[in-house]
């Protein structure tokens, strides 16, 4: 029973899933401000298009290193009971060491459950018959309004999102495990 109680998403993994879903819908709307910005000065340098483009596509992990600091710094300060020993409290306002590994997983989970969205909305749903139409879709327009964020493709992309949080909480508690274990030896 321990086994499968490791595997299934523990509530920080639900709680990081549903928030990154949520964060997905203010993400797409920077890498259009950002996309814009290169279509208009298209004229003017194709290569700062390619910068815009690059920067658009690279935005997510800004955006989610910040929106980490930015909460655990609230809940550092009105909530010091939920930090986890191992992390260090958020000082400053640059984001530490922690939020732009988030930021980078974030990003690598919003690419993930993006593609595994579409993928079960190209296979399951009918009304969608193209593959390129469910991913612009699912990057640009997941949800516009509440009553959407329930449906079954928000939800596949959810389970999909909580269970590598979960994975990655479990390597994270391995290395923990294992970093233990070395200076106990030493």
């Amino acid at each position: 029973m321990k086994t499968w109680s490791k595997w299934f998403p523990s509530a920080n993994s639900w709680m990081s899933a549903v928030l990154l879903v949520l964060l997905m819908r203010g993400i797409s709307e920077v890498v259009k401000i950002i996309m814009s910005l290169g279509d208009s000065i298209a004229h003017i340098s194709p290569k700062l298009t390619l910068v815009f483009y690059c920067a658009a596509l690279l935005s997510p992990i800004l955006v989610i290193a910040v929106t980490h600091h930015l909460l655990h710094g609230v809940f550092d300060r009105w909530f010091p009971e939920t930090r986890i020993p191992e992390v260090n409290p958020v000082q400053g306002f640059f984001p530490s060491l922690m939020s732009w590994w988030e930021g980078l997983f974030g990003w690598q989970t919003i690419a993930l459950i993006t593609l595994v969205g579409s993928l079960f909305q190209f296979l399951f749903v009918p009304s969608f018959n193209s593959l390129s139409y469910s991913l612009f879709h699912n990057v640009f327009g997941a949800w516009d309004e509440l009553k959407e964020f329930f449906k079954v493709a928000n939800l596949v992309r959810l389970l999909t999102a909580a269970y590598l949080y979960q994975f990655e909480h479990l390597v994270r508690q391995h290395l923990i495990a294992i970093g233990a274990q070395a200076s106990s030896e030493s």
